[in-house]
């Protein structure tokens, strides 16, 4: 089967024909042998309106919940009160990833108590979202304030320590790129895995994904910080030997922050949507904001929602859904919901079953674009989560026990490299404990070895 979604000026195409596509794997072309035209929406009739006309209870769904949030506010906690109250149904299952968190809520929980987990879920999330922000926020501030108080003091004195201006800038640019990974960046690994769930599913599937903008500290281009560097640079590039090294690893540092603010290039768009078309998805996105913007003389505490929010609209359109930039998910809920997801079915029998090529898909139409997965023949979801375990395998904990204040663990499946006699790994195992005032009692790490691939 090859699922394709085609566009006229941006809006689903409907009423297409079989005989409109011509399909091709490598350079030859298949004979179509199926086809068939798919629409769904997400809201439809209550269950006791169908019920009173005698009409059958629909299917169960399967819904998808993903949350990126900092802050559990009064939009977001009214938009899952419509989702509940209007669009999930008793007997549909849900699946819901909050941050870190993973939960399955399906029918077998009574739906009110469905609803009670995951707002005590998103409630302690963003907690720990929003404290983790502020250390992020922190860790900026301290760096440009200490630079910014030596530089000046070192200048009085007719003396500029290169080092603490190339440091700082080296540790703005780690921060922010940890920063990005954690809450904008998807996690490709995750989403792999994800997407071999899905694929298992046979009901129809819809992903919701809420994003939430908070505001993040970028660099000012006309702060005085700013111009301290560019001018440090300038006058660092006539000096002597060592002076010009400076000059170009600062000059270097400060334009790798500038590429990396710029996250377009580095979302995988495209690669993201043809594995939602693959698995069957729908994929509907709400942004919302969350956090005050603060000043600084050196930073700019932005909502970076434009890049963001073009790299989730070139998913959603792919899948067959929209994305919402809206202060109200519950009416955003309410119009997505009455919008029809649109696409074809094109199945065909490959005259070559030893060869795997990529498919390729035309319409007659002019003017129209089409999306669909080009190696739909191929599992590469599986042969990518085959090559990351192998490259990097995913750590077991098979046993843990407590007797008096001996802690015993056994950990296995951990990445071991080959020398010319044996194989070894080391493994870093960090151990926490908190009481229920979240005090810390107990703190601890050590480096484990061994000779096989557990411990």
């Amino acid at each position: 089967e090859v699922p394709v979604r085609v566009f006229l000026d941006g809006v689903p195409l409907a009423g297409l024909q079989k005989e409109d596509f011509r399909l091709f794997e490598g350079n030859l072309p298949q004979q179509i042998n199926g086809f068939y035209q798919r629409r769904k929406k997400m809201r439809v009739e209550r269950i006791d309106l169908l019920a009173a006309r005698g009409a059958a209870e629909p299917a169960p769904r399967y819904f998808v919940l993903c949350f990126r949030i900092l802050d559990y506010n009064e939009t977001l906690r009214r938009g899952m009160d419509y989702f509940f109250r209007h669009v999930l149904r008793e007997r549909d299952q849900l699946l819901v990833l909050v941050n870190e968190r993973t939960l399955l809520l399906n029918q077998d929980v009574w739906q009110v108590k469905r609803r009670e987990i995951l707002e005590q879920v998103l409630q302690e999330e963003a907690v720990k979202a929003r404290q983790e922000l502020e250390v992020f926020f922190l860790r900026v501030q301290k760096d440009i304030d200490q630079a910014r108080l030596r530089a000046l003091l070192e200048r009085e004195a007719h003396t500029i320590s290169l080092a603490q201006v190339l440091g700082m800038l080296q540790g703005y640019l780690d921060v922010w790129q940890e920063f990005k990974k954690k809450y904008l960046l998807p996690d490709l690994d995750k989403f792999y895995n994800f997407a071999r769930h899905l694929q298992n599913i046979r009901a129809e599937k819809w992903v919701l994904n809420f994003f939430q903008i908070g505001v993040l500290p970028k660099m000012r281009f006309s702060g005085p910080l700013r111009r301290l560097i560019n001018d440090l640079v300038t006058a660092l590039s006539n000096g002597d030997g060592t002076s010009e090294q400076f000059s170009r690893e600062i000059a270097h540092t400060r334009d790798a922050i500038d590429r990396a603010l710029n996250m377009a290039g580095e979302f995988p768009a495209e690669e993201i949507g043809k594995m939602l078309i693959r698995v069957d998805s729908t994929y509907h996105c709400f942004i919302s904001s969350a956090g005050a913007e603060e000043m600084s003389a050196d930073l700019e505490f932005r909502k970076m929602a434009s890049n963001l929010e073009n790299s989730l609209r070139t998913i959603t359109k792919n899948s067959g859904g929209e994305v919402v930039f809206s202060g109200d998910i519950g009416s955003a809920l309410h119009a997505i919901g009455e919008k029809e997801d649109i696409y074809y079915v094109l199945t065909y029998e490959p005259k070559s079953r030893a060869r795997t090529e990529k498919v390729k898909v035309e319409v007659n139409r002019p003017g129209c674009r089409l999306f669909y997965d080009d190696q739909v023949r191929s599992d590469y979801i599986a042969e990518y989560l085959k090559k990351r375990n192998a490259d990097d395998p995913t750590l077991w904990l098979d046993r843990i026990s407590l007797s008096g204040s001996r802690l015993q663990l056994d950990i296995s499946s951990f990445k071991t490299l080959a020398d010319k006699t044996k194989k070894s790994g080391r493994l870093k195992v960090a151990i926490r404990v908190r009481d229920g005032q979240d005090r810390v009692l107990y703190d601890q790490s050590r480096m484990l070895a061994a000779q096989e691939a557990s411990v």
